[in-house]
């Protein structure tokens, strides 16, 4: 499940990603934990959570799965990188799926080019 909106009482805000840990219908009550913080949600606030059944390559770094299905398909040849690819794979902890075509994996594996990110963060640490 992934936060819609920020909730500033348990320090948990949107785009963070979490279980479920205990249904009550007799509170009328859900807790879900995201990363050891645990926030309770009455039946009526549960428009303020999402399923997240699937999640971005970039959404998941610093994190790991027991099972990861990754999607190859043919796209914009600056977003196949071996990078990218190695980032998806290193994510399951237990199986990977891949489903794709081999031709788009053998373009990434090869695709050695990264982009230069423009953020202005060296900047912006030289002015503190």
């Amino acid at each position: 499940m992934e936060l819609k909106s920020e909730i500033l009482e348990c320090g948990i805000f949107n785009g963070e990603m979490g279980k479920i840990t205990r249904i009550s219908n007799i509170t009328e009550t859900l807790e879900a934990s995201f990363d050891g913080k645990v926030a309770e949600y009455s039946f009526q606030e549960l428009d303020q959570i999402d399923h997240s059944y699937a999640i971005t390559v970039h959404k998941s770094q610093g994190s790991e799965f027991d099972v990861v299905i990754l999607p190859i398909v043919r796209t914009s040849p600056m977003l196949l990188t071996r990078n990218l690819l190695y980032t998806a794979i290193t994510r399951a902890k237990k199986l990977l799926i891949i489903i794709g075509s081999k031709d788009v994996i053998k373009f990434m594996i090869k695709n050695t080019n990264a982009k230069v990110r423009n953020t202005g963060l060296d900047y912006k640490m030289k002015m503190i």
